[in-house]
């Protein structure tokens, strides 16, 4: 046989174990993963680029307040709105009633649900809103948090396993079920979620007897759209869906008593970025159906619990940094540190000498830190180290 037949016959093999769904060309979405969020660059209409957040949890448009304000946009049409989404304070917002035009690089869409919401408060100064998938309409798209884009149209072949979903024709809900390291297994539908960093059980569980009995640690943080939210963290032994499995894997339980994370007859909790990110996932929500297809990061260890806090830069010049989240376990806390505290030096150094990014990314278990804080009116320092408050084999 010749090298030409043979090849011809590869081609042919490789071909049957490919497909694009609608036979249209990929393109292509470049984000960066700031290690909790997927963030892109969206034009709308007239105005100037923004950073938005890619968020499948979300069927609606938010633009930030602040740069709505700074881009003087001009709509026709609103009204006002209640939004109940992660957190425990349901908060008004403006609803654009017009249909909005927005690119992504080369990719036009058009969006009829639109809020205006000051989400730089809760998120920090770099978002400019959040985007959801909604507007792809049918097409299906791929989520590579390692090459960090979305495709659109993407190829399929035999290394992606095919896993059912529901849809309701705004949220994607994936079965999953969680072994606790007692043997119980708690099973039920999550929402994919990619505006989450984090996996989390609603309030439903927050008084469950094997969750109580397990080693937790309890944390308080800004929350989504909707402000504060408190839960718990754990270690689970299992985490599984369909033929995929992941061991000692860190799972959080809401205590809220409403919004998105309170109880809720649709679903048990959300799925976030931080097991996404095991994957490469193609999703199809219309046609029910997602490939998945285990990536680099696959099954790597958890860390142990040791990042007390999460800092936030603000959008107000005058301030800090911000305590976005923190456990109150942690060296910090009992030590006086606090939820929306004002982080002025770390180690002698500004933070307005740091980057808020590199910073996070280099911290170490034991790592010692002073601390200036202001809080209101009042400044005073505090020496902590970061300690580990929760082990994953405990």
């Amino acid at each position: 046989m010749t090298k030409l037949s043979i090849l011809m016959i590869f081609s042919l093999l490789l071909l049957s174990c490919s497909k694009n769904i609608y036979q249209q060309k990929e393109q292509y979405i470049k984000f960066k993963n700031t290690g909790r969020h997927i963030s892109i660059n969206l034009k709308i209409n007239q105005y100037d680029e923004g950073n938005f957040y890619f968020d499948t949890g979300s069927p609606w448009l938010f633009i930030d307040s602040t740069f709505y304000k700074n881009q003087k946009m001009s709509f026709n049409h609103f009204s006002e709105s209640e939004n109940a989404g992660v957190g425990n304070n349901p908060v008004k917002m403006t609803r654009i009633l017009d249909t909005i035009e927005f690119s992504i690089i080369d990719n036009t869409f058009f969006s009829k649900y639109n809020m205006i919401h000051n989400l730089k408060k809760t998120l920090g100064k770099n978002i400019d809103g959040i985007v959801g998938f909604s507007n792809f309409g049918n097409t299906p798209f791929e989520v590579d948090y390692i090459t960090q884009k979305i495709i659109l149209n993407p190829t399929i072949n035999d290394s992606y396993q095919e896993v059912a979903i529901k849809f309701d024709g705004n949220y994607m809900y994936l079965p999953m079920e969680f072994i606790l390291n007692n043997g119980t297994t708690i099973k039920g539908d999550f929402i994919i979620d990619t505006g989450s960093y984090k996996t989390i059980l609603t309030s439903e569980f927050s008084d469950n007897k094997d969750i109580l009995n397990n080693k937790k640690v309890n944390y308080i943080n800004n929350g989504g759209v909707s402000g504060l939210h408190m839960g718990c963290s754990l270690f689970a032994s299992e985490v599984k869906f369909d033929k995929f499995k992941l061991t000692d894997y860190q799972i959080d339980v809401s205590n809220d008593s409403i919004g998105a994370l309170s109880k809720n007859k649709n679903y048990i909790g959300i799925i976030g970025n931080d097991m996404l990110d095991n994957f490469d996932i193609i999703y199809h929500p219309t046609q029910y159906k997602i490939w998945v297809k285990p990536n680099e990061s696959f099954n790597k260890p958890s860390d142990d619990l040791y990042k007390s806090f999460i800092l936030i830069e603000t959008e107000d010049v005058n301030k800090d940094w911000s305590v976005g989240s923190i456990y109150e376990e942690s060296d910090a806390y009992k030590k006086g540190l606090r939820h929306n505290d004002e982080i002025i030096e770390i180690n002698n150094k500004s933070v307005k000498k740091l980057n808020i990014e590199n910073f996070a990314y280099k911290l170490k278990p034991n790592q010692k830190l002073k601390l200036k804080v202001k809080r209101q009116n009042e400044y005073f320092e505090i020496d902590t180290y970061l300690n580990i408050f929760l082990k994953r084999e405990e």
